[in-house]
């Protein structure tokens, strides 16, 4: 009895290297779908949103008045100047809280101070100071998508 020797590969083993070659290039696309993701970060600034405040719902001189949904902070500067600040962290668009010292970002721990300016952290830039306009009914309109120099406040009648 001979036994012949076959050539080229068994069944077996292309079954295999199929296998090994499958489960690689699953690894490689799983590795380059997460370092893509991490390269390319999910920013969500939100779209250009105007709100109305009514006059007389302002805040007294020297207190602050928060619009969560909106993200926005409306300060009672004097009797005739209010400001809005944003509540959306320069870096990653994270809500940041209002602490004693300022803002803070739960996110990544940038830090501004009291007029959103960056004392610590990733952030790159200042928070927004944002437009107030009047409009017709003792209203104040706020533009989330227009932002201002820092320190703008904006002269109420």
């Amino acid at each position: 009895m001979s036994e012949e020797k076959k050539e080229g590969k068994s069944r077996r083993e292309l079954i295999t290297m199929g296998s090994a070659f499958g489960l690689m290039g699953l690894a490689a696309a799983g590795a380059g779908g997460a370092l893509f993701k991490y390269m390319m970060p999910v920013v969500s600034y939100g779209t250009p949103q105007k709100f109305l405040v009514p006059v007389k719902d302002l805040p007294d001189v020297g207190d602050e008045l928060i619009f969560d949904d909106m993200k926005v902070i409306l300060r009672r500067v004097d009797e005739n100047k209010v400001a809005a600040i944003s509540l959306v962290c320069t870096h990653l668009g994270c809500t940041v809280n209002v602490v004693e010292t300022g803002f803070q970002c739960p996110c990544h721990g940038s830090q501004y101070d009291t007029d959103g300016i960056v004392v610590g952290g990733p952030a790159p830039k200042t928070l927004p100071w944002l437009e107030i306009k009047p409009v017709p009914g003792g209203q104040l309109e706020i533009d989330t998508g227009t932002a201002l120099p820092e320190g703008t406040n904006f002269e109420i009648a």
